[in-house]
């Protein structure tokens, strides 16, 4: 299974708001599964920080996917 982050879109009551989260794909290559929370950036020394930022500056580049596409959490 791989995994990247991506711009996920989740609306709660009249609420929406987007976050960085972990997707999880199927062997088919569609999205399958996400993180429950958004992602937040880390590193265990401040280039592998700058790594990490760099993989969430790629997930701009991505369609936003919708959080309830992913079904109930």
């Amino acid at each position: 299974m791989t995994w990247n982050y991506r711009v996920v879109k989740r609306t709660v009551g009249d609420a929406t708001g987007y976050g960085i989260h972990e997707v999880y794909y199927s062997d088919d290559g569609s999205p399958e599964m996400c993180s429950e929370h958004p992602s937040l950036p880390y590193g265990e020394t401040p280039d592998e920080l700058a790594q990490d930022l760099l993989h969430f500056a790629q997930a701009l580049e991505k369609p936003v996917l919708d959080y309830d596409s992913f079904g109930a959490k």
